[in-house]
């Protein structure tokens, strides 16, 4: 990996077309597309890549069911259109996943349900491992001696799972592969407007120095500190947006059932919880949500979550849980886009980027989910090339085509079969990738 250490002088190259700050999924993604474009780019985040929100997510790769209530048509398009690009490009880390959702009329009424799984496979073009959602008896299937007695009935329907932090590392491999700098513990300490571009002194928390880089743009991709960001360099006014603080937690517990499937339990709140198979051992719970105002790498999971998970799964399940059973936890906190929603579970989960063009311009990524990634950091590239008034390299950008670092010839080759792929040529871009 182009990756600078205490080893390397990081005065080996000072001066670069963009500085992305944050290595979380959307700030690789950024560097991963701008570097395949041709920008000389240089990534700076302050502690380990994908260490914070985007390696404590639900693990999912989705279009966001519960997104249709809220009539987030356009979000839950764009999410199944780049799930099946992600699953294409990724299959060795990407997995389809079967989602069962146990019916409960007096939440939501099966008409209900129905109407919005047919709008879920509507809005996707699917990719031909990810079966159309049904509806079935509970009865004689092995869901009987799994759920209480009440079910009667469930849905299934198809949506896939991810390996996070993975995801992170491997597009951060392949930003350095194509000669991005990737600089993890290097913390933007300052960053100031100077000639008509960006002075950043950046804290090797390595070795301990200060050095300082230039840049014709800065890109704050800080996640949930992108506000900190802004506020820290004197960058924000009245005007401009926030983030709203929302933290998640998950359990992990034993095992509950046997079977690569998933649940998603509907709750009297009106929320749902997943309980996904984990690690061949264990069974994954989340998620909550929570405002959160504290510092979001010092989140942890509080005793009423804890209290909550448990119960979504006991109302559910004929095999119990309680604190006691919990093996580990996580707390991640996602900056969702402050669009005013007085309830945090309606607060929109798509994302806003802003460009500031006085003097150095300035893009800072507002919300976002980890589906979206790829085709952010391609919107966000496309506004980059339009602030600095160059032509854009489309040939040489992040495509579709592009698979992501790991995978072997033979999940190549056995993804393709499943594809029933023709197009030669295609087949040997990526294999030659793999």
């Amino acid at each position: 990996m182009n990756h600078d250490n205490k080893t390397e002088s990081h005065n080996v190259r000072a001066n670069f077309d963009i500085c992305v700050i944050g290595g979380g999924i959307n700030g690789v993604g950024i560097a991963r597309d701008a570097a395949g474009r041709g920008l000389s780019t240089v990534l700076l985040e302050k502690g380990d890549l994908g260490n914070a929100t985007s390696s404590m997510s639900s693990k999912m790769i989705h279009g966001g069911l519960r997104y249709l209530e809220y009539y987030e048509f356009g979000l839950v398009r764009s999410s199944l259109k780049e799930r099946n690009v992600l699953l294409r490009i990724a299959p060795h880390i990407i997995k389809p996943m079967r989602f069962i959702l146990p019916h409960e009329p007096y939440l939501r009424p099966a008409w209900l349900i129905r109407m919005g799984l047919f709008f879920y496979d509507f809005l996707a073009v699917r990719h031909k491992s990810l079966k159309r959602s049904t509806g079935f008896k509970i009865k004689k299937t092995v869901h009987e001696n799994l759920l209480n007695d009440s079910y009667k009935t469930a849905f299934s329907y198809a949506d896939c799972w991810v390996e996070d932090s993975r995801l992170v590392v491997l597009n951060a491999m392949d930003a350095a592969k194509k000669g991005a700098h990737i600089r993890s513990y290097n913390e933007c300490v300052s960053a100031v407007r100077k000639g008509g571009r960006w002075l950043v002194t950046v804290q090797d928390h390595i070795t301990g120095s200060e050095y300082c880089i230039t840049t014709k743009m800065l890109v704050n991709a800080a996640g949930p500190w992108v506000r900190s960001v802004l506020d820290d360099n004197k960058l924000s006014d009245d005007k401009t947006l926030n983030v709203r603080l929302v933290k998640g937690s998950h359990i992990i517990v034993d095992k509950l059932y046997e079977g690569g499937h998933a649940y998603l339990l509907q709750q009297p709140d009106g929320r749902v919880v997943f309980v996904w198979p984990y690690e061949g051992k264990y069974s994954l719970v989340g998620t909550t949500e929570e405002q959160y105002d504290g510092d979001p790498k010092e989140a942890i999971i509080s005793n009423a979550e804890i209290d909550y998970l448990c119960a979504s799964v006991n109302r559910s399940f004929k095999k119990t849980i309680s604190g006691d059973s919990i093996v580990w936890s996580y707390s991640g906190v996602r900056p969702l886009l402050d669009d005013g929603e007085e309830k945090t579970s309606a607060v929109t989960r798509d994302y806003k980027l802003v460009v500031e063009d006085e003097g150095a311009p300035l893009l800072s990524v507002f919300g976002g989910k980890i589906t979206t990634y790829r085709k952010l950091a391609e919107k966000a590239v496309a506004k980059i090339f339009d602030v600095l008034d160059v032509e854009i390299r489309r040939e040489d950008g992040l495509i579709k085509s592009l698979c992501l670092e790991g995978m072997s010839l033979t999940v190549t080759l056995m993804h393709f079969w499943m594809l029933n792929v023709r197009n030669i040529g295609g087949c040997l871009r990526i294999c030659l990738c793999a």
